[in-house]
């Protein structure tokens, strides 16, 4: 499971962050047309030479920080990035967790399950199918377009083969052989490739700051209903993450960003240390030290 799609406002200078995101690419274009859309005046666009659109940083007119998103491929790579430079100093506004099935039926396996968890959770439950030509691309919805989470349901291999073919500036009705996932360089048989995702638009402060210290896995805990659909459609038993609707203040959600990520980390030191009275006097020592250090030099 990964994310596919991930978006944030980040809390720092523009051109830091426009610094930091064009490594990922070969090159920056300017594209103010595409950054106005979502109501920003400026657009950055990063390119890599064999990929492609890269990733994209917007500023000015839409609040007082930079905006940037990756999807496809590259997501990977700006998840990483934008986590370790700003990890808690970003708010997400969109991810998709995406996790692919290559097996006979798929489609219909989890179709079934998708239905029952919509009815279930009176959830709209939208299609898109071309009757008429079966190597379209089944795609099913779960849930509707305005919804803050919602699912899709899609057979990728088709999308895969549709897109070379509008790339050559036809449309596809009859393809025999294989298709190459871009992520890991296989070759797959279209007609076995689907793909389960969940389209998150987290709403609130809290709920973007924790949708930035969240796996692909724990993004699917923010609904009861994409809870249901991960604990039945892909295994994944994790309790539903619960967002509150009162605002902590950025100190509060940094600490609890910090016990989040490493709470591992600090619960090993319990062990060694007997109390977390002790572990507190720990971290207390080790700022006064740092602090010592910093104003000695």
């Amino acid at each position: 499971m990964r994310f596919d799609w991930y978006q944030a406002t980040i809390e720092a200078d523009s051109f830091s962050v426009l610094s930091a995101v064009e490594k990922l690419g070969s090159f920056v274009e300017r594209d103010d047309k595409i950054a106005k859309r979502y109501r920003y005046d400026q657009g950055f666009a990063v390119h890599h030479y064999e990929r492609g659109l890269v990733a994209r940083v917007f500023w000015g007119g839409n609040g007082k920080n930079p905006h940037a998103f990756s999807s496809g491929q590259d997501t990977d790579a700006f998840v990483d990035l934008v986590r370790s430079e700003w990890p808690d100093r970003h708010l997400v506004t969109r991810l998709d967790s995406a996790e692919d099935f290559y097996e006979e039926g798929a489609y219909d396996r989890i179709l079934r399950v998708s239905k029952r968890i919509a009815k279930d959770h009176r959830l709209q439950f939208p299609k898109i199918e071309d009757e008429l030509n079966p190597i379209a691309g089944r795609t099913q919805y779960i849930g509707g377009k305005t919804s803050d989470y919602r699912g899709r349901l899609y057979e990728k291999g088709w999308e895969v083969v549709q897109k070379s073919a509008e790339r050559r500036g036809g449309f596809c009705t009859e393809f025999r052989g294989m298709v190459v996932n871009e992520l890991t360089g296989e070759f797959i048989d279209p007609s076995i490739w689907v793909r389960l995702e969940l389209q998150g638009r987290p709403s609130g402060e809290e709920a973007r700051r924790a949708a930035a210290a969240a796996s692909p896995s724990e993004a699917w805990t923010f609904t009861s209903w994409s809870t249901d659909l991960a604990r039945e459609a892909l295994s994944l038993e994790m309790e539903r993450f619960y967002v509150r609707t009162r605002k902590f203040s950025k100190d509060e959600m940094a600490f609890r960003w910090m016990c989040k990520q490493y709470g591992a980390m600090l619960t090993r030191r319990l062990l060694s240390a007997g109390d977390w009275a002790a572990v507190g006097r720990d971290i207390g020592l080790m700022i006064g030290q740092s602090k010592s250090s910093s104003s000695n030099d």
